[in-house]
């Protein structure tokens, strides 16, 4: 797909859910594309968000971004994916990825094989919510005559996956209906994404006319910069401990991999004023939107020009998401091409 989309806006289970359902109501009602709704271990789940904004809605997307292929045997992904579908009035878009690593081992359930692994799973999926029988057996998963016991509304929903790297990229060019970027990308991030993604397109045969390209990116809208930093850096340190060392992700922002292990070094260690001075005003600016409002149609404009067909607000504890929303949808996204 080429060029802007839509502005979108997710919630994480950091939020109660009537935030969420407010949320979702509230940027429909101010035109923007898309709600998103995330499942972060060991937050809120994200499927009971989804589904509650799905009756509270009737127009705008609403995308889960993402499920993983550990957690959840695919005959339960696609019972869920389906009931869903159903429950929004097919507005829904689906996001398959391996999972975060240091999640999936507290859990004990990470075998190494990420992508193997979702392939196998989105393959399996897309069977079985078709509504017919199916056995299949492969590798990581079986299923012995099984069947929907309700008639799915659409048999094909799209299934965005979720990677960093290079492979799972390709992988999602490959089999995906689009992609969606992890929190912390940046646009010279995003045009080496399609590259990677093209690779995988141009393996299967594929045209990418239709993919999607969907980039979260965390947001601090406010006049005061310092304050704005100070709001995203506490945030970061949720997430940047657990990031891959020398990744894609962390490579594109210039973060080093020392950087990184030093980050996971503090957090562990419980030293939360040490992770915060790891955690640079540079990183900051870098890995999330933060600034005034012209700032952040810049930097907005920034990510569209690079490739970003849909950019979703990721919601950062101290802001008020559904402000955030209210102004993107007056202010910010009418500036956007």
């Amino acid at each position: 797909m080429k060029g802007f989309r839509e502005l979108g806006v997710a919630m994480t289970g950091v939020f109660p859910v009537r935030d969420a359902i407010e949320l979702a109501k509230v940027a429909e009602t101010l035109g923007l594309g898309s709600a998103w709704f995330a499942e972060d271990y060991f937050f809120r789940g994200g499927i009971p968000y989804m589904a509650a904004a799905a009756m509270a809605t009737e127009k705008i997307r609403l995308g889960l971004g993402v499920v993983n292929p550990y957690s959840r045997h695919p005959a339960l992904i696609a019972m869920e994916f389906a009931t869903l579908d159903e429950m929004s009035n097919m507005r829904t878009v689906f996001g398959l990825g391996s999972g975060v690593p240091f999640w999936m081992e507290q859990m004990g359930i990470y075998d190494k094989k990420p992508l193997s692994r979702t392939r196998a799973c989105v393959e399996l999926v897309r069977k079985i919510i078709t509504g017919e029988n199916i056995n299949h057996e492969d590798k990581f998963f079986r299923a012995k005559d099984i069947k929907l016991v309700f008639k799915p509304v659409r048999k094909a929903p799209p299934i965005y996956l979720a990677f960093e790297g290079p492979k799972g990229l390709a992988l999602s060019g490959e089999i995906g209906d689009g992609v969606i970027l992890s929190i912390f990308c940046t646009p010279s991030y995003v045009e080496s994404a399609w590259k990677e993604i093209a690779k995988g397109a141009k393996k299967a045969g594929r045209s990418l006319d239709a993919y999607e390209m969907v980039a979260y990116m965390p947001m601090v809208i406010d006049d005061d910069l310092d304050k704005a930093i100070n709001i995203a850096r506490n945030f970061s340190k949720l997430y940047l401990p657990h990031s891959q060392e020398g990744g894609p992700l962390m490579s594109h922002a210039g973060v080093k991999p020392e950087e990184t292990l030093a980050m996971r070094g503090a957090a562990e260690r419980g030293d939360d004023a040490l992770l915060a001075e790891l955690i640079t005003d540079r990183m900051v600016k870098e890995l999330c939107l933060v600034g005034d409002k012209e700032y952040c149609i810049k930097r907005l404009q920034q990510m569209i020009d690079a490739g970003a067909n849909t950019i979703v607000a990721f919601p950062v504890p101290g802001t008020e998401p559904i402000g955030t929303a209210k102004i993107l949808g007056t202010e910010i996204s009418p500036q956007l091409k």
